[in-house]
């Protein structure tokens, strides 16, 4: 009875055995410290990655704390350099202007120079004609009867043209008393004692206006002013070339001022001239048929050049 109940016992025993050795794998003695190790092994962590999660974390909290605490220095703009090829145009404009003004400021001084050192000009003249002249008109084969008509037939420009006179013969009159001979005027005429040999027959035009007119050089202011009074019962008649005009009106002789200058007139009572006279100088006389030439060849007679 006791040897069966033996044989049974090492049956069981060794069935155990068999299913142990059967089995895959034993399971684990269960303590605290295999479930932490299970516990940890299904998380798929470790001591070591939690160790390492909490530095970054601890690194990640600082991180944050120093942008919150960080301000940023204010930076002034940058400021953009300037391009090469602008600071050359810059500098080859100014450098251009700079050289003009030079050359402005020396070509107006040698200007300004030029027009101190030069020589004032006088109207052009010749030297034995009295007044200065713009133009020269010559008549030829003319007399004294018909040098009126002859001059009228000239419309010179404006200024002073001098007239050169040649007789029937062809000869020059190149002194006051031929002019008279020429005029036929009487030999014993007061005035004819004192002539000078200049004199010059002219024509001033102005405005589409011609004015006749003669200047004569005398020796003697006083009896040249007695003998021009003297004159004035014919001088009309004399030197009709002068103002050919005819008219009904009464005129007179007067005294008159023109541009300062005492003038003699035979004038109508609206002033109108056929003929006057003045003298220029002690020794000039003019003698015109229009009021406005006395102040006209006055001006001109004064601006001509003068020998000293």
């Amino acid at each position: 009875m006791d040897s069966e109940g033996k044989e049974d016992d090492s049956k069981d025993f060794g069935k155990v055995i068999d299913v142990l050795h059967n089995k895959a794998k034993l399971s684990s003695l269960r303590t605290y410290q295999g479930d932490v190790a299970e516990f940890m092994k299904e998380k798929n962590e470790s001591t070591i990655s939690i160790a390492i999660k909490e530095k970054e974390r601890q690194e990640e909290n600082e991180r944050e704390e120093k942008k919150e605490s960080f301000i940023p220095p204010i930076q002034e703009p940058a400021q953009k350099p300037a391009a090469r090829g602008g600071n050359f145009k810059t500098n080859f404009v100014a450098l251009s202007l700079s050289i003009i003004l030079l050359m402005s400021g020396a070509l107006a001084s040698f200007y300004v120079i030029e027009f101190i050192n030069r020589p004032p000009s006088s109207p052009a003249s010749v030297s034995v004609d009295i007044v200065p002249y713009n133009n020269i008109i010559t008549l030829t084969n003319v007399s004294g009867k018909n040098l009126g008509l002859e001059l009228q037939k000239f419309f010179p420009a404006d200024g002073v043209s001098i007239v050169k006179i040649s007789d029937a013969n062809g000869r020059l009159l190149d002194k006051g008393q031929d002019f008279f001979n020429f005029l036929e005027l009487p030999a014993n005429m007061a005035i004819r004692r004192m002539l000078e040999n200049d004199f010059v027959v002219g024509i001033l035009s102005q405005n589409n206006e011609k004015s006749y007119f003669v200047v004569i050089k005398v020796n003697d202011f006083g009896g040249a002013f007695a003998a021009m009074l003297d004159w004035e019962k014919t001088m009309e008649t004399d030197l009709s070339f002068l103002n050919t005009a005819t008219s009904t009106e009464v005129f007179v002789w007067k005294d008159l001022i023109i541009k300062n200058k005492d003038t003699r007139g035979l004038v109508n009572e609206k002033n109108k001239s056929k003929i006057a006279y003045t003298f220029l100088d002690k020794n000039t006389i003019l003698i015109t048929d229009n009021l406005s030439a006395i102040g006209e060849i006055s001006s001109i007679y004064a601006s001509r050049p003068v020998a000293r």
